[in-house]
C-alpha cells in the first residue's frame, strides 16, 4: 500500500513541476512622467536566467550602448530539474517495487539480499526527498527599484505550491515505509528472536552430536 501511495505522489509531484508556468508584471516609472508596463513569463525549469526584455522600457529613454535588452540573473533551474529526475526515479523504482511484491512475493521474502537492497535503496529515495524540500528554492521576480518600479501581478504559483506538498507526502511516506522494510531484514529478525531458555539445548550442541 504504501509503494502504489508513492507511486501516486511521486507522479503527481513531478507533473505538477513540469506543468508549471506563470508570469510577473511590472510597473515602471518613466522620467516624464508616464507608466509602462513590463511582464515577464516563465515556467519550468525555471530558467531566469533566460527571461529577458528589451531595452529601453520607456519610450525616448536612452541606454546603455550595446546595452539592448535586461535578463533576469537568477533562477532554480538544476535544482527544478533534479526534483523532476528524483520523482521520475522514485516513480519507476516503486513500480518495480509494487511487480515484486504482487507477482514474486515469497522470492522476495526468502531472500534476504533482496530485501537489504530494497531497505538500502529506500533509505537513499528517502534522504533524497528530505534533501530537495531544503534545497528547492524559487526567489519570485520582483522590483528591488522601489521607488522607480512596482510589481503589478505577482502571478500564479498553484502548480508550484501543489508539487512542494506532493514532495513532502513523498518524503513522509517513504520515512513511515523505512520502518516496515527494516522489519523485513535479518538485522531486525536477529534482533528480535528470542533468547534460548536456561538450560535448553541447541540443535548444534556439539553433546546432542
Amino acid at each position: 500500500m504504501g509503494r502504489w501511495i508513492g507511486f501516486r505522489c511521486c507522479h503527481f509531484a513531478f507533473a505538477t513541476t513540469t506543468s508549471f508556468s506563470s508570469s510577473t508584471t511590472f510597473r515602471v516609472k518613466c522620467v516624464n512622467a508616464t507608466e509602462e508596463s513590463v511582464t515577464f513569463s516563465y515556467g519550468y525549469p525555471m530558467d531566469l536566467e533566460s527571461v529577458c526584455i528589451k531595452l529601453p522600457v520607456c519610450p525616448g529613454a536612452s541606454t546603455t550602448p550595446g546595452l539592448d535588452k535586461f535578463c533576469l540573473l537568477a533562477g532554480a533551474k538544476p535544482a527544478a530539474e533534479f526534483y523532476v529526475f528524483v520523482g521520475v526515479i522514485v516513480m519507476l523504482y516503486s513500480l518495480a517495487a509494487l511487480v515484486i511484491y504482487i507477482f514474486f512475493d515469497e522470492l522476495y521474502r526468502k531472500n534476504n539480499r533482496l530485501i537489504i537492497v530494497d531497505f538500502v535503496v529506500s533509505v537513499v529515495l528517502a534522504l533524497l526527498w528530505l534533501n530537495l524540500l531544503f534545497s528547492l528554492g524559487f526567489r519570485f521576480p520582483e522590483c528591488s527599484v522601489k521607488d522607480s518600479c512596482s510589481t503589478e501581478n505577482v502571478g500564479n504559483y498553484g502548480s508550484l505550491n501543489a508539487s512542494i506538498i506532493f514532495g513532502f507526502l513523498n518524503m513522509m511516506v517513504w520515512l513511515g515505509n523505512l520502518w516496515f522494510l527494516y522489519k523485513e531484514t535479518p538485522w531486525f529478525k536477529i534482533q528480535s528472536k528470542p533468547p534460548s531458555a536456561p538450560g535448553m539445548q541447541s540443535d548444534l550442541d556439539p553433546q546432542k552430536v
